[in-house]
C-alpha cells in the first residue's frame, strides 16, 4: 500500500526539474522518433513565423509615422493669457477695530526685528531680538549669547553693527545687548500687555528661521494658550505663552506679536518630537520686561532669593553609585552667607529645603522664588564622614538678595 503523504512530498530543488525525474528507463527508444519530427517541424514553423515578423516591423519603421490630428485644429482663435496687477487702491491693513492684518503686522514690525550673531572660539550660533530702544538696546534669549566672545547684530536692511552683552539670565532666558556704535534711525518695538491675550487671537512670529538666509520670516498662528508651564533644557520651570505660530532655530529672542503690532511676547522654544507639530512657547512681555529692567540698571537680576553658595549638582545614578542622597554640593560661600555662620560646610549635601526635596538646581530656584530676601528657611544637609556613615542634620539661615 503506497503511503499518499510520500506521494504528496514538494520538491523545492529546480535542478530535480531539469532532470529525467519520473521518466522510465526502459521504455523503447524507437517510440520517440515520431515526437523528434514533430519538434523538428514545429521548430521550422516558429522560426519562419519569426522572419516574417521582423521583415514586417522593418517595413514599418521605414514608412513615415503618422500624425495625430491637432488639439487646436477646431479652435479658430487661441485664447489669451491675461495677468493682472492689484488694484491700484489701497487694500485695507487694518479693520474697523483698530486691528492689522497680517500684511500690516509686517510693515509695522518688521524693521524692528534683528539677527543675533553669537561668536565663540569654537561655534557661532544665530537668534533673532527686538529693538528695545533707539539708544541701540536689544532684546534676545539667553541661550542665543550664551558663551559668546563677539557679538553681531544684522538690522533688516542687511547693516551689521557690533554689539555688547549687558546682562543675562538664564532663569528666564532673557538676555540684553547693545549695539557699540548706533546708528541713526533705529525703529523700536511697541510693548503690549500679555495679560490681555486670549486663546484663539491672531499672532505673528517675526525671526530669522535657520539664520540669516531666511532673515526676516513672518509666520502667524493662534495662541493656544496663555499661561503653559515648561521646564527648559537647564532644569528651570518658566510659565510661557503657547502658540502654532512656526518657531524654528533661529527664531529664539525674536517677538511674539499680536494684531495690534505690539510685542506679546519673547519666542523661545518649541516641542521638538516626532509627531507633534505646532507647539511653540513665548516668554510673556509682562514676566519680561522687569527682569530686562534689572539686566539694564545692574548687569543681573536683583531683589531675587538665593542661599549665597556655589554647589555641584550630585545626581540620582551618582548618588546610588556612592551611596549619598541627591541634592546640591556646596563648594564655597559668599560673604554675606549666613549657611556657614549656622553649621554648614563646603561638601555638605543640600537635600531638601523648607521640607520641599531638592534634587535639581531648578528644585532649588522653585523653592526661593516663594521667598523673599532675609527669609529664614530650613536646609536639611547631609555630611558624609571618613568612617563611611554620614550624617544628616538641618540647620536655619536667612536668605539673601542677589
Amino acid at each position: 500500500m503506497n503511503n499518499r503523504n510520500e506521494e504528496n512530498n514538494y520538491r523545492w530543488d529546480y535542478r530535480e526539474y531539469s532532470g529525467n525525474y519520473g521518466q522510465n528507463p526502459n521504455r523503447d527508444k524507437t517510440g520517440n522518433r515520431g515526437l523528434r519530427v514533430f519538434l523538428a517541424l514545429l521548430g521550422a514553423v516558429i522560426l519562419l513565423c519569426g522572419l516574417f515578423c521582423i521583415g514586417m516591423a522593418v517595413l514599418e519603421r521605414r514608412q513615415p509615422a503618422s500624425q495625430p490630428p491637432a488639439v487646436n485644429e477646431e479652435l479658430e482663435h487661441l485664447p489669451e493669457i491675461n495677468q493682472e496687477n492689484k488694484p491700484q487702491e489701497n487694500l485695507p491693513q487694518q479693520t474697523e477695530d483698530g486691528r492689522l492684518t497680517p500684511v500690516g503686522i509686517y510693515k509695522k514690525c518688521a524693521a524692528s526685528v534683528v539677527g543675533v550673531v553669537s561668536n565663540s572660539s569654537s561655534s557661532t550660533s544665530m537668534g533673532s531680538g527686538i529693538i528695545l530702544s533707539e539708544e541701540g538696546y536689544v532684546i534676545t534669549n539667553a541661550h542665543v549669547v550664551s558663551g559668546m566672545e563677539t557679538c553681531e547684530i544684522v538690522l533688516q536692511n542687511g547693516d551689521s553693527y557690533a554689539a555688547a552683552l549687558v546682562g543675562a539670565d538664564n532663569q528666564t532666558d532673557l538676555a540684553l545687548l547693545r549695539i557699540q556704535d548706533v546708528p541713526q534711525g533705529l525703529v523700536a518695538a511697541t510693548f503690549g500687555n500679555s495679560d490681555e491675550l486670549e486663546v484663539g487671537e491672531i499672532v505673528v512670529a517675526i525671526g530669522n528661521p535657520s539664520g540669516l538666509a531666511l532673515a526676516s520670516t513672518q509666520t502667524v498662528g493662534y495662541v493656544s494658550a496663555v499661561r503653559r508651564t515648561i521646564t527648559t533644557e537647564l532644569g528651570y520651570t518658566m510659565v510661557c505663552i503657547q502658540a502654532d505660530v512656526a518657531i524654528n532655530p533661529g527664531n529664539s529672542g525674536g517677538p511674539l506679536i499680536n494684531s495690534y503690532g505690539q510685542v506679546v511676547g519673547i519666542t523661545s522654544s518649541k516641542l521638538v518630537e516626532e509627531g507633534y507639530e505646532g507647539i511653540g512657547f513665548s516668554i510673556p512681555i509682562n514676566d519680561a520686561l522687569p527682569i530686562l529692567d534689572d539686566l539694564m540698571q545692574h548687569g543681573r537680576v536683583t531683589g531675587r532669593a538665593q542661599l549665597g553658595i556655589m554647589a555641584q549638582l550630585v545626581t540620582s545614578s551618582e548618588a546610588a553609585y556612592y551611596g549619598i542622597p541627591a541634592g546640591l554640593r556646596i563648594t564655597s560661600f559668599q560673604e554675606d552667607c549666613s549657611l556657614d555662620d549656622n553649621g554648614a560646610q563646603v561638601g555638605d549635601i543640600i537635600t531638601s529645603i523648607d521640607g520641599w526635596a531638592v534634587a535639581s538646581f531648578a528644585d532649588c530656584s522653585d523653592i526661593l522664588a516663594q521667598h523673599q530676601p532675609g527669609d529664614v528657611v530650613e536646609i536639611s544637609l547631609y555630611r558624609a564622614s571618613s568612617t563611611g556613615r554620614g550624617k544628616t542634620f538641618t540647620i536655619e539661615a536667612a536668605l539673601i538678595g542677589s
